[in-house]
Parts: C-alpha cells; sequence; structure tokens
C-alpha cells in the first residue's frame, strides 16, 4: 500500500503514487484534511444529527430496527447509519468536498474538470453499526465509463480493523465489472462470492484527516463497529466532466451474470434528462469550484 505524507502548503501525488493508484486501484494520503477542519466537520455531523444544525437538504438513514423519531436529539447519532446530500447544510463538510488540497491530488489522478457526484457521511456507531458487504460502487453508478469516477474516504476518527475500517483487495478493479446479488435494500447489494479473493483482502487503517483515494471497481467492505470506539468517516465520489450517464439495460451491459441477467445494484427510477447525473434528486449536475483549504 502506498502512503504519502501530504505536505500542507502544495500537496500532490508523485507519478509512482499515481502509477499506485492505477496498478492497485487505491492510494492512502495521509493528513489530508487538516485537524481544525476535521473538528469542524465532526460538529457539523453531530450538529445534524441532534437538529442544532438544521438538516434542510440532507437526508439521515438510521441503523435498522432504530426509528430516528424516537429517539432524544442528544442519542440519535449513536445510531445513525448515513448522511447524504449535507454539502448544502454545512460549510464545514462542502469545505471538505470542494477541498482545494484535495482537488489538485484529484487532477494528478483524473485530470481537470469534475463534478462532485455523492457526499456521505458513513457512521458506522460503537457496538451497534454493522457490515457493509463487498461490494464495487461502479455497481450503483449508471455511467457509460467507470474508469471516470473516483471515489474518496476521509477518515475522521481513528479507522482501525475493531471498529470498521476499510478493507480492499488490491488490483480487483482490473477485473471489471463483476456480478453482483442485487438486494431490496440496495446497501445489502453485494459481491457474488465465487468473484471474490477476500484473502487478499488489505485492512487500510487511518488517522483523522487521512484519505483513501479508490477506483469505483475496487472490491472493498467495511466490517461491523463491535468495539466501543467511534469510527465516523466521510465519502465523496467525483466523475470527470463528459462523463456520459446511461439507462438500467445499458448499465446491464457491464453488470450481468453468465446467463445475461442484470447483476448491478441500482434500481429503476423516474426518467430524468438526457445526461443527468441520477443522484442528485432534480437530475442537476454539481461542477467543482475548489475553495481554500482550513488550516
Amino acid at each position: 500500500m502506498d502512503t504519502i505524507a501530504t505536505p500542507a502548503a502544495a500537496p500532490t501525488l508523485g507519478a509512482d503514487q499515481v502509477a499506485a493508484y492505477r496498478r492497485d486501484g487505491y492510494v492512502v494520503v495521509a493528513g489530508l484534511v487538516a485537524p481544525r477542519l476535521v473538528a469542524a466537520a465532526i460538529e457539523a455531523i453531530s450538529g445534524l444529527a441532534s437538529g442544532r444544525i438544521p438538516a434542510r437538504a440532507t437526508e439521515i438513514a438510521f441503523e435498522p430496527g432504530f426509528d430516528g423519531a424516537k429517539l432524544r436529539p442528544e442519542d440519535r447519532e449513536a445510531h445513525i447509519r448515513k448522511f447524504s446530500r449535507f454539502i448544502e447544510d454545512s460549510e464545514a463538510l462542502r469545505a471538505v468536498a470542494l477541498s482545494r488540497r484535495l482537488h489538485r491530488i484529484l487532477d494528478r489522478i483524473m485530470g481537470e474538470g469534475r463534478e462532485l457526484l455523492q457526499d456521505m457521511a458513513l457512521i458506522k456507531p460503537p457496538r451497534v453499526g454493522g457490515a457493509k458487504p463487498w461490494h464495487q460502487d461502479a455497481a450503483y453508478f449508471r455511467v457509460r465509463d467507470p474508469g471516470l469516477v473516483v471515489g474518496v474516504w476521509i477518515a475522521l476518527d481513528p479507522a482501525r480493523r475493531e471498529n470498521g475500517c476499510m478493507e480492499v483487495i488490491p488490483r480487483s478493479h482490473a477485473e471489471g465489472p463483476v456480478p453482483h446479488i442485487p438486494a431490496e435494500d440496495v446497501n445489502l447489494c453485494t459481491i457474488r462470492p465465487d468473484r471474490l479473493r477476500p484473502a487478499e483482502r488489505v485492512h487500510v487503517e487511518l488517522e483523522p484527516g487521512d484519505a483513501l483515494i479508490f477506483h469505483p471497481l475496487l472490491h472493498h467492505y467495511t466490517a461491523p463497529n463491535n468495539s466501543d470506539l467511534r469510527r465516523r468517516a466521510l465519502q465523496f465520489h467525483f466523475n470527470q466532466t463528459g462523463t456520459v450517464w446511461t439507462d438500467l439495460e445499458t448499465h446491464r451491459g457491464l453488470f450481468h451474470d453468465e446467463h445475461g441477467a442484470y447483476a448491478g445494484c441500482t434500481v429503476p427510477k423516474s426518467k430524468l434528462a438526457a445526461g443527468a447525473a441520477p443522484y442528485w434528486p432534480d437530475g442537476r449536475k454539481m461542477p467543482v469550484v475548489p475553495v481554500d483549504d482550513w488550516t
């Protein structure tokens, strides 16, 4: 695993790290997000959970078996599985997604010009957070060329084996799209077991502010959090400007089983304008305009 220390002034990836991303499907950048912004992001998550920060656009999903309406505001964060679409509700979380430091690095991997495809905060609370099965993120995105998408997973707490750090299978992205087993709950969609090599997994343990940058075809997983440790993380996906969005039938051409049946993780959605990204409710695109870093 290639890890680089990120200088505060002008972070970048060297040619060796770019090559490592292409070869292994991921690269780790140490200290990408400054401690001040990590603290502000944690405060924003807690504020959205309790209602202290109005969740006007933010969507909040609780762990199975918990009803947020029945929890006291101060208890909600300890039972939340995921936040999404929060960038319009929090300046700090938006600053992480649009960090100039981050996008200088993504310029090296993707080239210039990208859009924010997806924003999420993945909470995995102590003793409550469940597993996220093995999957490829591209199984969720109906794009013609998955290689034009990149994922960024940023630790806000120490991410360890015991609290559900990311686990990846190096070089698995080179196999291309593999069949998944769809599920009614799309969060449980998983790679078919005969296409996995779990013995080759690598546990990507991170410190707060460290980032895992990964290819959308990389096989990855997070275990349940059975510890007493928090494990909050931010995850963003970006697509290169000009990425072509397709329909379910075209996506089947990438994710299908040996009989030709659909084997991806998307679900039918209402019709969108031609070329629209389906993640945002109104089909709009979100061009990235980097902002100054919090230091």
